[in-house]
Order: structure tokens, then sequence, then C-alpha cells
């Protein structure tokens, strides 16, 4: 059962700074078996910076797995290395049962070399 207190949404995780769009899980788009928040990386990305592109930016999205009934975290690889990163997405997005996962739309260029085994 999804609890009412669980957001999904995408984020960024800058310098220290973590910058979210979230809504309630039970808010979220049906995709298959999972909820998702429509709000894109581009979009968060335009309201909160005034250059650069969102793919160069660590980043990551929640969204809600209805088979196994818990969060999935998707992120980049450079934000999974700071400790305290995960616990600022955990808490922020109220998530008490999740897993965490990788995918290739979660990648920012300074990783590719971490994904495809690049020194």
């Amino acid at each position: 059962m999804i609890s009412d207190k669980a957001y999904i949404g995408p984020f960024f995780y800058v310098n220290g700074d973590f910058i979210a769009h979230k809504i309630t899980a039970n808010q979220g788009e049906s995709r298959g078996n999972k909820l998702d928040n429509p709000y894109s990386h581009e979009k968060l990305h335009d309201d909160n910076f005034k250059f650069g592109d969102y793919i160069n930016i660590p980043r990551g999205r929640v969204v809600w797995d209805c088979e196994e009934d818990k969060a999935i975290i998707y992120i980049d690889i450079c934000i999974k290395k700071v400790d305290i990163a995960v616990k600022e997405i955990v808490k922020a997005f109220g998530l008490k049962d999740y897993m965490i996962k990788h995918d290739e739309h979660y990648v920012c260029p300074n990783c590719m070399g971490d994904i495809w085994g690049d020194d």
C-alpha cells in the first residue's frame, strides 16, 4: 500500500545542494507497473538554473514500483558515492522501503567512464 507521505519525482544533486520536484506517489502517472511524476529534468533545470544543460548535472528520479510496493531511486553513480546524499533523498521523498538502481538515463558526463568501464 502506497503511503500518503511517499513522494516521487526528478532530482538533481549539485555541490551538496538537493533540488527536486515532488508529488505524492498516489498522484503519479501510471507507466507500466510503475507510478512516475511527469515533471521532466529539463523543466526542473530550466526552473532552477540559468545556464548549461540538464544532461551535465548529476541527477536521478524516484518512482513507485506497484508490483514490489516500494520506491525505486534511480541515481547517478556520483550521487550514490556521497553517503549523505542518499540519506537526504530518502528523507526528502519520505521513503521507508526502497531500492536503488542505475539506469543509462541518469548518468552525468563525469560518470560515463564508470558505466562503460573506462578509466
